[in-house]
């Protein structure tokens, strides 16, 4: 996805969703503009709930029908909150679980980085992002990928960013594990509510 994509996007979503526009100077821009837009008429519940759902959709980057069967799954789970559900099935891809270890900088490259099967799960090589991974799952950088000029950087320093709190990164040994199931939080910048307004309506 090309940068200006990106901006014009989080710009129609409301919401800094990609990684290169959660900037001081992106938010900036956009107070800016909201000021200076003068008079917007207000936005239809469906208009809402499609917002929401572009959001998530954009954010982990799959398709519609990808979501939609997540949406079900979470729906007709037992024993879990339809949020937490839904969240877990996002957070369990093998991008996501990439992607929040901290290695790489965005889900974009790190998906990419799947999809070209550089990384491992349980010593067997796979590129399917999707991939739903188990908490047993141990996840490792390929032995010829580290011979690269991009992976020698990455084991060469500290990861980019911090892991989240249900994923853990042996920095040691460059193993990445998912040790909790992550939980939903009303202070997330996705309205799951209203997403499964969406798709129940």
């Amino acid at each position: 996805m090309k940068r200006v994509k990106q901006y014009k996007l989080s710009k129609r979503l409301n919401t800094p969703i990609f990684e290169k526009c959660q900037t001081s100077k992106f938010a900036l821009r956009e107070q800016k503009n909201s000021k200076s837009s003068g008079f917007s008429r207000p936005m239809s519940r469906f208009g809402r709930q499609l917002i929401e759902k572009q959001k998530l959709r954009f954010s982990y980057g799959i398709n519609e029908k990808i979501l939609k069967n997540y949406v079900a799954a979470a729906l007709k789970h037992q024993t879990k909150k339809r949020e937490d559900a839904l969240l877990e099935l996002l957070e369990r891809r093998l991008d996501s679980v990439v992607y929040n270890s901290g290695l790489i900088n965005t889900r974009r490259m790190a998906r990419q980085m799947v999809s070209h099967g550089h990384f491992l799960v349980n010593g067997i090589k796979t590129n399917v992002p999707s991939r739903q991974m188990k908490q047993t799952d141990k996840v490792t950088i390929r032995e010829g990928s580290k011979k690269t000029t991009l992976f020698n950087q990455l084991t060469s320093s500290k990861p980019v960013r911090k892991s989240t709190d249900f994923i853990k990164f042996d920095e040691k040994n460059f193993i990445i594990s998912m040790e909790e199931s992550p939980v939903y939080s009303d202070s997330s910048i996705f309205d799951f509510a209203t997403i499964f307004e969406f798709y129940l309506r």
